[in-house]
C-alpha cells in the first residue's frame, strides 16, 4: 500500500489543502496548530473503508472536522458567531498493491456522510479473501502513533489471548494515534511465558518464540546506534531490561521518554507486522510493506538521536512508507529535500511549500530557510543588543560611545565565544585599514 496523494476541503483548519508523498518518506513541516496532525487524522478517516474490509474499527468524519469561520457583525471589527463549511471532503489517491485506487469521503450539510470509496472496499475484500484462502497472500501494516503515544494506554494488547492465526488482528485501532509502553509490557510478558511453557501452549509456542524474536531483532536494529540491545523480561526483576556494553543491563522503566518512545513504537510496529504476515517468520519486519504516520518523530529525543531516527526507522522497516511530522531543525537535516512538505500559513492557509536544500545542511540554516525561525531567541535584551551592534559596525561606527558601551557589555556575555563578534572584529580592522587610507 501505498498513498500518493491527498486534498481536503473545509476540513478543520483547511479550506483547501493538495499535497502529495513521496514512495518512502514525506516529512510535514509547519508552526504548532497549524494543520499537521489534520493532515494524519483525514489520511485515517480516509483508509477506514480498507479496514473495514478485515473487521476493524476506523474514524469517521464528525462535526468536529467542519471548518468554522468567523462572522462578523456590521462593524467588521467583533465577532458574532462560527459558520460551518460544507461539504467536508477528503479525497486519498494511491495504489494496493499495483492497483491505482482513488477513495472520497464527504460530510453534508446535516452531518449527513457520502462515500466514494467502492475501490478502496472492493480492494481490501480481494485481500481479506485472499489471504484466508492463501496463507502467503501478504498484507500491508497500516499504523498511527500520535504525540501521546506513551502515556494513552491502548486496547490493542488486551487481545493477546487471540489465536496468532487471526491475521485482522494486526488492524486493530491501528489507524487510533495512541499507544504505550505499557500495554506493549504486558503482551511481551505474556508471550515470553508461552514461550516458556512449551507443553501448555504446544500449537502455538513456535509462532510465539517467532513474532517475540521479530519484535526483538526490530528493537535492537532500531536502538543500533545507542547501544541498547537484547530487550527481554527479567523474572528475577520482574520488570523489561535492555543490556548495554558499558552499563550493563538497565531497567526500560527507567529510561528517558524518549527510549520507551522508541521501544513501544518499534515494538508495536513489529508486532502489527509479524501478526499480519506470520508466514514471513522472523523476516516479517523487514518485507512487509506499509504505511506508517509518525506525529513529532523526535519526541523526546536528544538531538544526536534526532539527527538518526528516520534513518533508523527506515533501516528497520525498509519496505514501509513512512509520513513523519517534525519541528526539528536536526530531523530536516537527515531528510533530502524532495522529501519536504512545508506548510505554508499567512493570515490564511498558502499552500504546500516545497525546499530546495536540507540533507546535510547546519541547523542554523535550515530554522532559518524552512521554519522561518530566527536561530537565537529574539525575545531576549542580549541578543537585541548583539543585533544593534553588529548594526553599528555594518555603518561603521563601531566605535562610537554606544557601540564601545555595548561591546563591553557583549564581551561579559560571551566571554569571547560569541563568533558573530569574532567576525565583527575582522570586519572592523578592515574598515580600520579603509579609514586610515582614506
Amino acid at each position: 500500500m501505498q498513498i500518493e496523494r491527498l486534498r481536503l476541503k473545509n476540513f478543520r483548519c483547511y479550506d483547501e489543502l493538495d499535497i502529495d508523498f513521496e514512495p518512502r518518506l514525506t516529512v510535514i513541516v509547519g508552526e504548532n496548530g497549524k494543520g499537521k496532525t489534520a493532515i494524519f487524522d483525514a489520511l485515517a478517516i480516509a483508509l477506514e473503508p480498507y479496514l473495514r474490509s478485515f473487521d476493524a474499527s476506523g474514524r469517521q468524519i464528525t462535526h468536529q472536522d467542519v471548518r468554522r469561520v468567523p462572522v462578523y457583525k456590521k462593524d467588521m471589527r467583533h465577532i458574532d458567531g462560527m459558520e460551518c463549511h460544507y461539504p467536508v471532503e477528503i479525497k486519498l489517491e494511491g495504489e494496493v498493491y499495483g492497483k491505482k485506487l482513488t477513495c472520497t469521503r464527504r460530510l453534508l450539510e446535516g452531518n449527513v456522510p457520502e462515500d466514494d470509496a467502492d475501490e478502496l472496499c472492493e480492494r481490501g475484500c480481494a485481500l481479506a479473501h485472499d489471504a484466508k484462502e492463501n496463507g502467503n497472500r501478504l498484507l500491508p501494516v497500516l499504523a498511527y502513533y500520535g504525540t501521546q503515544r506513551i502515556w494513552v494506554d491502548s486496547k490493542l494488547m488486551t487481545n493477546f489471548h487471540k489465536s496468532l492465526m487471526e491475521r485482522n488482528v494486526g488492524y486493530e485501532e491501528c489507524l487510533e494515534p495512541s499507544s504505550s509502553y505499557s500495554t506493549f509490557g504486558k503482551w511481551f510478558e505474556y508471550v515470553t511465558k508461552c514461550a516458556q511453557s512449551e507443553q501448555q501452549y504446544s500449537a502455538e509456542v513456535k509462532r510465539n518464540v517467532m513474532l517475540k524474536n521479530a519484535i526483538q531483532n526490530a528493537v535492537d536494529v532500531c536502538l543500533e546506534s545507542t547501544g541498547l540491545r537484547d530487550l527481554y523480561y527479567n523474572y528475577r526483576l520482574k520488570c523489561f531490561v535492555v543490556s548495554h556494553p558499558d552499563m550493563g543491563e538497565m531497567v526500560v522503566d527507567e529510561l528517558s521518554d524518549g527510549f520507551r518512545s522508541i521501544i513501544s513504537m518499534v515494538a508495536d510496529l513489529a508486532y502489527r507486522m509479524a501478526r499480519l504476515n506470520p508466514q514471513l517468520r522472523e523476516d516479517a519486519v523487514t518485507k512487509t510493506p506499509g504505511l506508517v504516520l509518525i506525529d513529532e518523530v523526535e519526541m523526546h529525543l536528544h538531538p544526536l538521536w534526532q539527527q538518526t531516527v528516520l534513518l533508523d526507522l527506515q533501516k528497520t522497516f525498509p519496505m514501509v512508507q513512512f509520513v513523519v511530522t517534525t519541528h526539528s531543525a536536526q530531523v530536516l537535516s537527515s531528510v533530502p529535500a524532495e522529501s519536504i512538505r512545508v506548510l505554508a500559513w499567512g493570515k490564511q492557509f498558502e499552500g504546500v511549500r516545497h525546499v530546495d536544500f536540507s540533507l546535510g545542511a547546519n541547523s542554523y540554516q535550515l530554522l532559518q530557510d524552512i521554519q522561518n525561525v530566527s536561530p537565537r531567541p529574539q525575545a531576549l535584551p542580549i541578543v537585541q543588543d548583539l543585533k544593534r551592534y553588529l548594526q553599528l559596525v555594518s555603518e561603521d561606527a563601531w566605535d562610537t560611545p554606544e557601540a564601545l558601551k555595548l561591546r563591553k557589555k557583549l564581551d561579559k556575555w560571551s566571554k569571547g565565544k560569541e563568533p558573530a563578534l569574532l567576525r565583527a572584529d575582522m570586519d572592523i580592522r578592515m574598515r580600520q585599514f579603509r579609514r586610515r587610507r582614506s
